[in-house]
């Protein structure tokens, strides 16, 4: 009697990598949970650094949220550069590395007071940009909006000029664009002292993320994709 083989379809178990990137967007994204803590915050107005400072509802889990975000950046920059290695790409793994940096920065050194809430607090943020820029939290914070918008046009530019990455990269450039567009306006307003600083920092933040995690599935499915293959291939024909 012949005996009968057979083979179950595979299935690829998540990778440890892309566990961890998921959970690094999460916590770089993580300021929707101030609806959910209750934080007396305003959403339009404060900065989302404010929700990491002493005293606020909940702080250390946003300080968490940075330095697991900083930690996922950072992974995801090296398998970005392994995925499409490319000039532009490495440009971009290195940027995103440095953004990576001042995430965890801003973890270990987070924001003394609310200004949005603290007049003192305020008048010391709108002080002389020399005065500003001794604060080593508001250094890793242009630092780190300098170095994403970096790693998302030079990502958009490689992937841009590579096949099956086309339309990502036209993404990633035109999330760059939109995120220069925000960066200027928070830029603006918080200079104007105005209520929506803390408004066009979210949209930032939430285009940046939504950009990173296209580039994780894109990776993930390829690397599916790959290990598919190489079943089908060491299967006997």
């Amino acid at each position: 009697m012949a005996s009968s083989v057979t083979y179950t379809r595979f299935r690829p178990a998540p990778r440890p990598w892309a566990v961890a990137v998921l959970i690094g967007l999460i916590g770089y994204c993580d300021y929707p949970l101030q609806w959910i803590i209750g934080s007396p915050l305003s959403p339009t107005r404060s900065y989302i650094s404010e929700l990491a400072v002493d005293g606020q509802p909940y702080y250390q889990i946003f300080r968490i949220g940075d330095l697991v975000a900083g930690i996922g950046l950072a992974i995801l920059a090296g398998i970005l550069v392994i995925w499409r290695p490319s000039a532009p790409m490495r440009l971009g793994s290195a940027a995103l590395a440095v953004g990576a940096a001042t995430s965890i920065v801003d973890a270990l050194s987070p924001m003394s007071c609310a200004p949005s809430i603290d007049f003192q607090c305020r008048a010391a943020d709108h002080a002389s940009l020399s005065t500003q820029l001794s604060q080593l939290h508001t250094i890793s914070g242009v630092v780190g909006f300098t170095a994403v918008l970096i790693a998302m046009a030079a990502y958009g530019a490689a992937l841009g000029r590579q096949p099956g990455t086309h339309h990502l990269g036209l993404v990633g450039l035109t999330c760059a664009a939109i995120g220069a567009v925000l960066g200027g306006a928070e830029i603006v307003t918080a200079l104007a002292d105005t209520d929506s600083t803390g408004l066009f920092e979210r949209l930032h933040v939430t285009v940046v993320s939504a950009f990173l995690l296209m580039l994780t599935l894109a990776v993930v499915h390829a690397t599916k994709l790959a290990a598919q293959r190489s079943v089908a291939n060491s299967l006997p024909h």
